[in-house]
């Protein structure tokens, strides 16, 4: 089953992934949230609905609605789409990406859970380059270079923060 899981969480992801940040564009804000949605359900269907899934997609969540948010009200990210975003919160789009990212967390990028130092650069890299495809798109708007600096810094500590917990979560099993 983890085999299978591990490729659902991939591929699952990017759609969902490509669906959110293009939903914007579209008009359509809550097609990608809806679809991650779904997607966020089937995982937890496959996995049993296990507590520690759950707990790292709502956490996941959490500090996604608190960072972009903050990102978002300190001008270093503009968001569109949504009701939130006209309350200068991060927008439901954006909040169901941070989930999705999650469930690879658990399963697809587990070979890395304990290595810190490789997560963290990850997130240092990967965090801005994502929400760079987001600029790309349309779909946002990052403050240069404050706003890529200050992503690659959060993202940089959130991936091996969000591992830390994984295998707190899993030692308690």
């Amino acid at each position: 089953m983890i085999n299978y899981i591990k490729i659902y969480d991939i591929i699952g992801f990017k759609i969902c992934w490509v669906l959110c940040a293009f939903s914007t564009k579209w008009e359509q804000p809550y097609l990608g949230p809806i679809v991650t949605l779904l997607f966020l359900l089937i995982h937890l269907a496959i996995v049993k609905f296990n507590d520690k899934d759950i707990k790292i997609i709502s956490l996941a969540i959490l500090i996604g609605l608190i960072v972009d948010s903050l990102f978002f009200r300190f001008g270093l990210i503009v968001y569109e789409g949504g009701v939130l975003a006209n309350f200068k919160i991060a927008p439901l789009w954006i909040l169901s990406m941070w989930g999705g990212f999650a469930a690879t967390l658990l399963y697809s990028l587990n070979s890395i859970k304990n290595r810190y130092m490789v997560s963290g650069l990850i997130g240092l890299i990967g965090g801005p380059v994502s929400y760079n495809a987001g600029v790309q798109i349309g779909s946002i708007e990052i403050d240069e270079p404050l706003g890529y600096i200050m992503l690659a810094i959060t993202w940089g500590a959130i991936i091996p923060c969000l591992f830390y917990v994984i295998n707190n979560l899993e030692s308690n099993e």
